[in-house]
């Protein structure tokens, strides 16, 4: 895992490597998209398949993120109405079989799905719905058979616990599907009742999704029903890695609890990988956070995103929880 990590590092270009013989290191780039395509480095040539998502809106990227971590698969960031120029390179270098843009229209745009179609030799294929709940379900329907282990539900309108949970998702494999606070949106109960999981998990506490949403979520699975959560986003993201990876992990991904765009292209990588996400604050580690990277004991941790995310001074902090 140590020369995977570091193979990854030395592709990446701008990646920091200044810890306990390279074991901490940080994925950034001048803003989001060069940062989705530096992540990007880390897939060999030739991959099956390439995600494509929104860098402007964080929903898709989510609901896409376990099936990427499921498939090995990168996700890489355009805005609405162009491709940036790294994301382009990084895709004319990986010289993807297939393309999966995730989300509408609204999100990226005919042209752009157009001027994609023209980077890869397979198909490119769009997974969408009229609104982000719909998109949620539609990925999972193209991805998931029924009869799945564990589905996820998470925020519609908030991205922190998504994006906690995308790794233990893309491990487990099962979709992430998004909710709305207070009820269960018809496109996704639909799709949970296809699906038919074994049990499913709630990501974030009940100001993210109610008691009442929980206990309706009963009827869509034979088994239970449970909530993985904490008093807060970073508390919740140390919830989710313990109950996600109970026995350790070699690897950690850090992020910020603040700002999603840099974690969105790192979910998919660390569902790969089979390594949990813990968000931190720009220049703190919280102390649920801390005790969790105590408990995991791993050799490699993963900043995703620049000193504007997580500072300086929290990535120096980091080498203390190094095994």
């Amino acid at each position: 895992m140590i020369t995977l990590l570091a193979a990854m590092v030395g592709f990446a270009g701008s990646a920091r490597a200044d810890a306990r013989d390279g074991r901490l290191v940080r994925w950034e780039g001048h803003d989001r998209y060069q940062v989705s395509a530096r992540v990007s480095n880390s897939f060999p040539v030739g991959v099956a398949r390439m995600f494509v998502a929104s860098g402007e809106v964080f929903t898709d990227a989510l609901s896409g993120a376990p099936i990427a971590g499921r498939d090995h698969a990168p996700i890489l960031l355009v805005r609405h109405d162009s491709v940036p120029s790294t994301v382009r390179d990084a895709i004319v270098r990986l010289q993807p079989r297939s393309i999966v843009v995730l989300g509408g229209e609204a999100t990226i745009s005919s042209a752009v799905y157009a001027d994609l179609s023209t980077l890869t030799t397979g198909p490119t294929t769009r997974w969408s719905g009229p609104d982000r709940y719909a998109a949620s379900a539609a990925m999972s329907a193209a991805a998931f058979a029924p009869g799945v282990t564990r589905a996820y539900v998470a925020s519609g309108t908030a991205f922190p616990d998504a994006l906690a949970g995308a790794p233990a998702a893309g491990s487990t494999p099962g979709p992430i599907l998004l909710t709305v606070p207070d009820a269960v949106p018809a496109s996704i109960d639909a799709e949970l009742k296809r699906l038919a999981p074994k049990e499913i998990v709630v990501l974030g506490g009940t100001a993210t999704i109610s008691s009442a949403v929980e206990q309706a979520l009963a009827a869509d699975t034979t088994g239970a029903v449970v909530r993985w959560s904490g008093a807060d986003r970073f508390a919740t993201s140390a919830a989710i890695s313990q109950s996600g990876f109970p026995g350790g992990a070699d690897t950690v991904f850090i992020s910020s609890g603040w700002v999603f765009a840099d974690a969105l292209s790192g979910a998919p990588v660390a569902g790969a990988r089979h390594a949990p996400t813990l968000l931190v604050e720009l220049d703190g580690i919280p102390d649920t956070v801390a005790a969790e990277l105590r408990r995991l004991h791993p050799r490699t941790i993963v900043v995703v995103g620049g000193w504007a995310s997580v500072s300086d001074e929290t990535f120096g902090q980091l080498s203390d929880y190094l095994d």
